[in-house]
């Protein structure tokens, strides 16, 4: 009878011990395919967002700033006086530029200048930066607006030679385009563009007379917006438009001949000023301390006024209007 329970209760301790491999090897399994399932689900996931985000970039907090400079009120202002300027830039990475340049002027101003002064160099700096600017952006600007001045008298051409061949005036432009180089041909390619999306051609003929508000930008924008509405002799009107530009042209050659002499000595005068008063204070010692006091500032500030004045008054004695 013992030995029956005996067998017996080996036997059942056998079926325990297969049990419990069989339980272990189960969930040994069951965790394997769970890691498996776990990874594979995170590798489809990485897939998806691969998929639905395939090319849009991660922004860096560098990026982050630059998208929030470029909303504010200075960057609306600035960004049509880049376009001006022909600087094809962002607000904020020109607003950058003029950052470090005024981190620069302090620094030489402080260092190499002799300013002791923290103030007078801060001030200095904060003033002359975006002065600079300025005067940077507007001849930027007056130059590229000369460029595109100066190819007008051929592209009246163009047009005259476009009309006579039967081309209407979007289809002219479009001639005026392929055939032309820059800077002309950016600005009449982005009427051409805005007219092919649907854009009428006054409203596309004004935003480039906005863009460039010179003279004869006025009369040739005038000119094709008046044929447009009343029709005419589109050829003989462009061809006589190119001649009176070639005369215009050859006029203001002449003048800037005549006047170029006063125009460098308007610049050139406080050039000399400021190289003298650099020179003083290496040879005077304590020379900026002059500008410290009340009597200094008063002299100074009546040095650059009349500075100022000069530079002023040459320029509109220079300025011969044509």
């Amino acid at each position: 009878m013992i030995p029956c329970l005996l067998r017996l209760r080996k036997e059942g301790l056998n079926v325990a011990a297969l049990l419990a491999a069989g339980a272990a090897a189960s969930m040994v399994w069951t965790l394997y395919y769970y890691l498996e399932f776990n990874n594979e689900r995170k590798k489809t996931h990485e897939k998806l967002n691969d998929w639905m985000y395939q090319g849009v970039e991660k922004t860096s907090w560098s990026d982050s700033l630059s998208d929030k400079i470029d909303n504010t009120s200075w960057a609306k202002k600035m960004r049509p006086r880049l376009g001006q300027a022909s600087l094809d830039m962002k607000p904020s990475e020109y607003g950058s530029i003029l950052f470090l340049a005024v981190v620069l002027l302090f620094i030489v101003l402080k260092i190499f200048a002799g300013i002791e002064s923290t103030l007078i160099s801060g001030v200095l700096s904060l003033v002359l930066v975006p002065l600079g600017s300025h005067l940077f952006l507007r001849s930027r600007k007056h130059i590229y607006a000369q460029r595109v001045d100066n190819q007008l008298s051929e592209t009246c051409r163009l047009l005259s030679s476009a009309a006579r061949a039967g081309l209407s005036i979007p289809q002219g432009l479009r001639l005026v385009v392929q055939e032309m180089p820059s800077p002309i041909k950016n600005e009449l390619g982005r009427v051409v563009r805005e007219i092919e999306l649907g854009r009428d051609l006054e409203g596309a003929l004004n935003d480039f007379l906005d863009r460039l508000n010179t003279k004869d930008v006025k009369v040739f924008v005038n000119a094709l917006i008046i044929q447009r509405r009343a029709g005419g002799d589109l050829a003989k009107v462009m061809n006589e438009m190119a001649a009176t530009m070639e005369e215009r042209k050859i006029i203001h050659q002449t003048i800037s001949a005549v006047t170029a002499q006063a125009r460098t000595s308007a610049y050139a005068l406080p050039m000399i000023s400021l190289l003298i008063a650099l020179m003083l204070s290496k040879m005077i010692e304590g020379f900026y301390d002059l500008f410290t006091s009340i009597p200094g500032m008063i002299v100074l500030l009546l040095f650059v006024s009349l500075q100022a004045l000069g530079v002023v008054l040459v320029r509109k004695f220079s300025n011969i209007k044509v």
